[in-house]
């Protein structure tokens, strides 16, 4: 009998979960439909609470999208308090205890700013939780000393007797390994000089943020004149091309001119051979006269003639000299125009060859346009410690049907700029993109940039892709999330084709480069043993473990967490 009770309530609850799983995938798509943006952050706090029984990962990722809306849209803190506590439980179901971690820190500044001190100290309990299962003793124990003096200022009651804000403990968000763990301060001075280090940290990365901030502002500035000088040039070209075609078609015409005259010389010849032939007339007809008429005659006629003749002559050289000044006149001004449009169309081959050169700047590396250039080809070059870098975007097949061809290609083009911007940043070599997948490499050619300086740009990398995350998100526009990979080995870089030649690297570098970003979850950035050692003293990193990679066996790797110290 009671076999059969035990197993009635299994079948029930067999039954009933799928019930919920269905509630809540439909308070998401709830969320997701409504223009609402307190609905749409109340609904996926359901939804991630609907979650959190059956599947912890999609309970994080619900609960971080109602934080978002609930800091950036309501400025809800009792709700990004919760959200926060609830994309704790997420991770810490995931085994994931410094993440979860993080998202409790979270959850206790929001209680602080909501004067919650429950909130506060159920948040720092999990804190210490966290602390204890990742085998840190002394944080524990910290975190207990820290919820025993908020208990002792609000009478042990979880309120807040003194009227005013319980005092702002700020932990590391991600614990340092057991290896490095300090011990735990033996008084009061201590924990409070601890206390004051962190916020001091804190208070460093805010002006850090801030800084970078500024110049991405100040960038995106001079990005704007760069893009307006471009379209004044191509104003201006398009003057000189205009000039160009109308110094042309006064060439033509000065020479359709010039036939002109050319025609009427000939005429004028053709005149002065007809007044001969009559002439040579006039003189036979005398023939027949007397001898003393034809005298008397002669002379009248060669009077006749020395006049004609002179008169001609006069109005021939005359004719002749304005017509000479005119083509000299003439030629003197087609002189001039040929000139100018010469030297416009100097200016214009010159301005072409500069044009032409930076785009060969940015297509190969300074070195290799040179070689180019003088020889007409370029010898391939061995570098024994190159990084490689591939990002490659999260389910782009999906989000690139829900847009049209020209959105896809205008949310591309802005990424790969950004990512553009990035890499020239810290001199990195950018070598191609292959439809959403983006290649670049540190260490060749003149630009022998460490390994740090990749990571820091991959690192930069995932920051505008959440801050353009979380403006897509508010808006309800489909996001883009990244996968990045770096390993560091040696490499051939080279230059292949004749036309339309691309600057490209080979190796089992590259291939390794291409399984590290494989096998990295979105929002990551995963690197290799090789990479981790030239790298781990200013990152801190994250060991993964030996993973699997695509023919390669198992690879050890590491996550990328944040930058110890500035460089």
């Amino acid at each position: 009998m009671y076999r059969s009770i035990l197993i009635c309530c299994i079948l029930y609850f067999m039954s009933f979960t799928p019930v919920l799983a269905q509630t809540a995938v439909a308070l998401e798509e709830q969320a997701k439909r409504t223009s609402d943006a307190r609905e749409k952050m109340t609904l996926f706090y359901k939804a991630a609470e609907k979650y959190l029984s059956s599947n912890p990962i999609k309970t994080s990722q619900t609960a971080h999208q109602a934080y978002i809306i609930a800091t950036t849209d309501v400025s809800d803190n009792n709700m990004a308090m919760k959200a926060a506590y609830l994309n704790g439980e997420g991770f810490a179901k995931q085994n994931k205890y410094g993440e979860a971690k993080t998202r409790y820190y979270r959850s206790k500044e929001n209680a602080e700013k909501a004067k919650d001190t429950e909130g506060t100290i159920k948040a720092i309990t999990r804190m210490a939780d966290m602390a204890r299962r990742e085998g840190n003793v002394s944080e524990a124990e910290m975190y207990g000393n820290i919820i025993k003096d908020i208990k002792k200022k609000t009478g042990g009651n979880g309120k807040n007797t003194e009227g005013v804000a319980i005092a702002e403990s700020k932990p590391a968000p991600i614990a340092a390994s057991p290896a490095t763990t300090r011990p735990a301060p033996s008084n009061q001075a201590e924990m409070n000089g601890m206390r004051e280090q962190f916020r001091q940290q804190t208070e460093q990365l805010d002006r850090e943020r801030q800084q970078l901030m500024s110049e991405v502002n100040i960038l995106k500035k001079e990005k704007e004149m760069l893009n307006s000088g471009m379209s004044q040039l191509k104003a201006k070209e398009k003057v000189l091309t205009e000039q160009t075609e109308d110094a042309i078609q006064e060439v033509q015409k000065t020479s359709k001119q010039l036939a002109e005259v050319e025609v009427q010389k000939q005429n004028l010849d053709k005149v002065a051979a007809r007044r001969q032939k009559l002439v040579e007339a006039l003189k036979n007809t005398n023939k027949l006269d007397s001898i003393a008429y034809a005298q008397e005659r002669q002379e009248q006629l060669m009077q006749l003639k020395d006049e004609k003749n002179f008169r001609n002559i006069s109005l021939l050289g005359l004719g002749s000299a304005i017509v000479l000044a005119f083509l000299m006149f003439k030629r003197f001004k087609e002189n001039q125009k040929q000139k100018k449009v010469l030297e416009s169309i100097n200016k214009v081959i010159e301005d072409e060859k500069h044009r032409s050169d930076d785009l060969l700047l940015n297509i190969l590396p300074p070195a290799i346009a040179q070689e180019l250039k003088a020889n007409g080809k370029a010898k391939a070059q061995r570098y024994e410690k190159a990084s490689v870098l591939f990002a490659d975007f999260k389910n782009f097949t999906a989000i690139s049907e829900s847009l049209s061809p020209e959105q896809l290609v205008s949310e591309l083009d802005t990424h790969f700029k950004a990512f553009d911007f990035i890499v020239a940043q810290y001199k990195l070599e950018k070598i191609k993109t292959i439809g959403d997948a983006y290649m670049c490499a540190s260490g060749l050619s003149d630009k022998n940039t460490s390994p740090s300086n990749i990571v820091k740009a991959a690192l930069e990398m995932q920051q505008f892709l959440n801050e353009m995350k979380a403006e897509k998100m508010a808006k309800g526009e489909p996001y883009f999330e990244a996968r990045i990979g770096i390993h560091t080995g040696p490499v051939v870089a080279g230059v292949v084709g004749v036309k339309k030649f691309a600057y490209d690297i080979w190796g089992d570098t590259v291939n390794i480069a291409a399984r590290m970003q494989e096998a990295c979850e979105p929002n990551y950035i995963n690197i290799s043993e090789a990479t981790y050692q030239e790298v781990r003293y200013v990152y801190q990193c994250h060991y993964r473990g030996h993973m699997p990679a695509k023919n390669k066996g198992n690879i050890a790797m590491y996550y990328v967490e944040k930058q110890l110290y500035p460089y």
